[in-house]
């Protein structure tokens, strides 16, 4: 079931959580650093919106534009497994992705997946690649459908395990429940969303 209109519960997110977040990394270089990722969540009954933001070098090993043949095909392959992996799930594995998003601060190679117009995700970015501080950030959206989500107080990530660099996913989300968060570190995969 695709949803066209972006949900209550993920606006209040993008507004409570997300812009404080935005203004921040813009405002502050150390903001992005290598080894920390953020992962927040935002459930509604059998439904979840999910946003990744991360260094590329976590997730790529660099974070220059992909030059070589290897690297660019590092990147489609990267992408791919971000839009057909749930970057939430169940413990049962309910989760599938219904809908999902890729940006880059690379314009050549950012590409965008979607059964709808992403208008809300455009960004400006310096593209300035001679700069030797130039950091680049993969963001990651993604909509998903989850059985009996709603009974779940467990969910798991696979995003530390799959991406060793990644030292530590600072996790938030807001759902019937309340709201909360939680950093995970290497090796974990499992977060908490009940009381």
């Amino acid at each position: 079931m695709r949803r066209n209109v972006m949900p209550l519960m993920t606006v209040a997110l993008a507004s409570a959580v997300l812009a404080p977040l935005t203004a921040g990394a813009a405002n502050n270089p150390s903001a992005h650093q290598h080894g920390h990722a953020e992962l927040q969540v935002a459930i509604d009954a059998n439904t979840a919106d999910v946003f990744v933001r991360s260094p590329a070098y976590n997730l790529l090993g660099f974070e220059h534009e992909p030059r070589t043949e290897q690297q660019h095909q590092q990147l489609a392959d990267l992408e791919q497994w971000l839009m057909s992996t749930p970057l939430i799930n169940t413990e049962d594995g309910n989760c599938n992705v219904e809908d999902a998003s890729f940006h880059s601060s690379w314009p050549e190679a950012t590409r965008h997946h979607s059964d709808h117009a992403h208008e809300h995700h455009d960004h400006d970015h310096d593209h300035d690649h001679g700069q030797a501080n130039n950091h680049s950030d993969i963001e990651i959206t993604q909509s998903l459908t989850c059985d009996g989500l709603a009974e779940h107080q467990t969910l798991t990530t696979p995003l530390v395990k799959h991406f060793p660099a990644l030292e530590h996913l600072d996790v938030q989300w807001i759902g019937p429940e309340g709201q909360g968060a939680t950093r995970l570190e290497a090796g974990d995969q499992q977060f908490r969303v009940g009381r």
